[in-house]
């Protein structure tokens, strides 16, 4: 009988270790492309952030989390014009985790990258980069990849 007992624990025990892991990622992206004229494009991210969890902004100090940042894989026809730029409330505040004050996004944030396009056919591919907290615990550098042709 007490070896019953242990086998229906261990079965119990083991049997939640093996169910798949939902997908409950705390910040969901668009991304959309929308020709501001007709030498330049710009890319735009729009990010949903759940309740209690921040997205870190773009040009963060060293040794903090990391920055907001857009990685241009390939290139034709355009180049990208200036720095990642951002539309949203920018809370700043002291992170212990980090030992430093950080910048960062709740609720929601759009982060926009202009390009300027060369010729009369363009085609770019990259991802923005982000990473994202709450205050117990931070996600993976995570991506959203994105491709404008024209």
């Amino acid at each position: 009988m007490r070896i019953l007992k242990l086998i229906v624990c261990l079965v119990l025990l083991l049997s939640g270790i093996s169910m798949p892991a939902q997908d409950s990622s705390p910040v969901s992206f668009t991304v959309r492309q929308e020709q501001i004229s007709e030498k330049e494009i710009q890319v735009i991210f729009e990010a949903e952030i759940a309740a209690g969890w921040h997205v870190y902004s773009t040009d963060m100090p060293d040794g903090g989390p990391i920055s907001a940042s857009v990685t241009v894989e390939s290139a034709k026809g355009a180049s990208a014009d200036g720095k990642l730029q951002f539309a949203g409330e920018e809370v700043t505040a002291y992170d212990s985790m980090f030992g430093m004050e950080v910048r960062y996004f709740e609720k929601k944030v759009t982060f926009i990258q202009k390009f300027r396009i060369k010729g009369r056919r363009c085609a770019v591919k990259g991802f923005l980069e982000y990473a994202a907290c709450n205050d117990m615990m931070c996600i993976p550098p995570a991506t959203v990849e994105f491709s404008v042709k024209l």
